[in-house]
């Protein structure tokens, strides 16, 4: 009874190894025996019998050599032992050469070397923090920086000359705050996932799309564009010099400036200003007088 399940299993071990010739798959056997290991079967060993001979597979890359290993009997035979096969393995096993002097330096030297990962930095360009003024002054916009972040008061100094210039360029010393007196503040958001999407171009586009609403609602012939960040984000230039006009939506013309601090801070740009007003003031004359 043991004989046949013996046999029985040892023919299904040979089918499985020819499947695995058949999907080019190669099974190997350690050159030593395994510590701690329990002993292999007898049939486990038993790679080829007389009666399934199978011709040798032809393989694209270079096989290693094959250690030849000790032929099984016949079945109902005494199969050779694990010990004989251990013996002709190591018997067999080619004598490993050294390698060169200068290949053992260099191979140490790259497995001594740490692998160095450089870090990906990812730049993340920062949020605009601005605040700025709109108002209307008959025919003309003016968007003004609000360093505080606080709206204009009537007796603040800065106020007070901008209603100077309006009363030099001949319009209404008495501009009307839009947007009910409330500042185009950015950020806009503070928390969320698309409060880091808020960068220098979404402002841009929100500042010029609210003025484009304006200009939509009532026509306006100039805008002011009066400090960095009304400068910055009100115009489609990064690099527009002070004083230099520029076309906008609706036939408005965008007209730069300094901020309103830096002429109280320096008076001699008052006079930068009148020169370009002077220039300019046509434009928005003619449209009042008509």
């Amino acid at each position: 009874m043991t004989l046949m399940h013996d046999q029985e299993v040892h023919s299904q071990e040979m089918r499985r190894q020819a499947m695995l010739q058949a999907m080019h798959i190669d099974v190997w056997l350690p050159r030593q025996q395994l510590y701690n290991a329990a002993p292999s079967r007898e049939y486990l060993l038993e790679w080829q019998t007389e009666a399934a001979a199978v011709a040798p597979t032809v393989t694209k890359k270079t096989a290693p050599a094959q250690v030849a290993l000790p032929k099984a009997e016949t079945r109902g035979q005494a199969y050779v032992s694990v010990r004989d096969k251990l013996a002709a393995l190591q018997a067999a096993k080619p004598a490993a050469t050294p390698p060169p002097a200068q290949a053992v330096v260099e191979t140490a030297a790259v497995d001594s070397a740490p692998a160095i990962v450089e870090p990906v930095v990812v730049q993340t360009e920062p949020i605009p923090r601005f605040a700025l003024q709109l108002l209307r002054a008959d025919n003309c916009l003016i968007l003004v920086d609000l360093p505080t972040g606080q709206p204009f008061q009537s007796r603040d100094p800065d106020y007070q000359l901008l209603k100077d210039m309006l009363r030099a360029a001949g319009l209404t010393d008495k501009p009307s705050l839009m947007r009910q007196g409330a500042p185009i503040t950015w950020p806009m958001l503070h928390s969320g996932n698309l409060m880091h999407e808020q960068h220098a171009t979404a402002a841009r586009a929100c500042v010029r799309d609210l003025l484009g609403f304006e200009l939509q609602s009532a026509a306006a012939v100039c805008v002011w564009l009066v400090g960095p960040d009304a400068v910055r984000f009100g115009s489609a230039d990064d690099n527009i010099q002070l004083y230099r006009v520029q076309s906008f939506v609706d036939g408005a013309q965008l007209w730069c400036l300094p901020s309103l601090e830096s002429v109280l801070e320096q008076p001699l740009l008052k006079r930068d200003i009148w020169r370009s007003m002077c220039a300019l003031s046509s434009l928005w004359q003619v449209q009042n007088d008509a």
